[in-house]
């Protein structure tokens, strides 16, 4: 079958989450990806939750950054390559003769990616970043946080998955548009960026408030809550008048609905405990599961407080297809692991393919490229190619 990307070239030369994570996506659609790891491997190879979520179906390659050899294989790789991405720190990629002028001269073509915390300019660019420390820096973790609680991060990944996408979502663009104009060009991904993406609607309703017009986020609504049943919590969102008035009744409580207390949202508001515990009075009679099935009837958004691998094993999401089997290195049975997350009429995604082992295609890439056995095995001894135990990886 036919895939958007089939026969497109990406050169992988990124660790940890946002970048991974972009070029699995970039494989489930059909291109080839070839990481290109250290000697001693990408350093989150000991992190299996992220190493195996991010890597499926891509080809492993060792190849030493650090020698003229090794720098010279990467560049001939670059001359047929699509797109290469990287994400060191800003800088090391000019230390080692893969900027972007550099590359450019060599392929017109391609598509550079640099996907960092803070961007390739400004004065934040060479600030250390993480995910939570990102978090903190743009306000997503302040947002979060009640008028009583302490600085936290929000608990999930949410930066890292969308920096990526974002990083995805341009590379297809750049590729149509060189489709148009026959020319490659540099994309510059920031962490610092996605994070400005989302914060739209929190950014708006600060300055709102700056200027005396408070608007109160949803989840400080008291009728967009948690509450428990008889088994486990349920989430109700019962934003709209006619939501909060059939939850009411779901319930076998419509007197609520006519109570003084009750009568409108600022009302709701300021008795918010009394109508918490009226809720969770009509609530405790019921398993949630109950409950979720009375309230989606009457068209209210509502859900049980499940686990995430309940999620994952939820009939909805198999009957998706939203997971695939996944075989990983050292493990016999496979991962359930999640494809693309869209579905295609036709030659759309297909499911990944398995984790490779480290160095596992090195022989594979290089004979590609014209070096013959001898000449492998030449490089393997020199410590251009091939993986090695112990090596500490100061690039990353």
């Amino acid at each position: 079958m036919t895939q958007p990307l089939s026969g497109i070239k990406v050169v992988d030369l990124t660790h940890a989450i946002a970048g991974p994570f972009c070029t699995y996506h970039l494989a489930l659609m059909g291109a080839d990806i070839i990481k290109v790891e250290p000697p001693n491997g990408d350093e989150f190879r000991v992190m299996p939750a992220i190493f195996h979520a991010c890597d499926p179906g891509k080809k492993s390659m060792t190849l030493n950054l650090k020698t003229d050899k090794g720098r010279e294989i990467l560049l001939k790789m670059v001359r047929d390559a699509d797109v290469l991405i990287e994400n060191y720190r800003p800088g090391v990629a000019e230390e080692l003769g893969l900027d972007w002028p550099t590359l450019k001269s060599l392929n017109p073509k391609l598509i550079y990616v640099s996907v960092s915390g803070f961007g390739q300019d400004g004065p934040m660019k060479s600030v250390p970043a993480i995910e939570f420390s990102v978090q903190a820096a743009t306000g997503l973790m302040e947002s979060q946080l009640r008028t009583d609680s302490s600085p936290r991060e929000t608990g999930m990944l949410m930066l890292d998955p969308l920096t990526a996408y974002t990083a995805y979502s341009s590379i297809l663009a750049a590729l149509l548009l060189r489709e148009k104009t026959g020319e490659g060009q540099r994309l510059d991904v920031a962490m610092i960026d996605a994070a400005m993406m989302i914060s739209s609607i929190p950014i708006a309703r600060a300055q709102l408030e700056e200027r005396g017009q408070p608007a109160p986020p949803a989840g400080g609504r008291p009728t967009v809550t948690r509450v428990m049943a008889s088994d486990r919590e349920l989430f109700i969102a019962a934003v709209q008048p006619v939501w909060w008035e059939r939850v009411c009744e779901v319930i076998g409580k419509p007197e609520m609905i006519s109570d003084p207390r009750f009568a409108s949202a600022v009302d709701r508001q300021q008795n918010a405990d009394a109508l918490k515990a009226e809720w969770e009075a009509g609530f405790a009679g019921q398993p949630a599961e109950h409950w979720e099935t009375a309230l989606n009837v009457r068209g209210v958004p509502a859900a049980v407080v499940r686990t995430i691998i309940e999620f994952a094993r939820h009939p909805h999401v198999t009957g998706r297809g939203g997971l695939s089997a996944v075989q990983v290195p050292g493990q016999v049975e496979p991962l359930q692991l999640m494809g693309a997350g869209v579905q295609f009429e036709t030659g759309g995604p297909v499911a990944p393919g398995d984790v490779p082992e480290l160095d596992a295609h090195t022989d594979e890439v290089l004979m590609e490229l014209g070096f013959n056995h001898t000449e492998i095995a030449e490089l393997r001894q020199q410590g251009v190619a091939g993986k090695r135990e112990g090596l500490k990886n100061k690039l990353q």
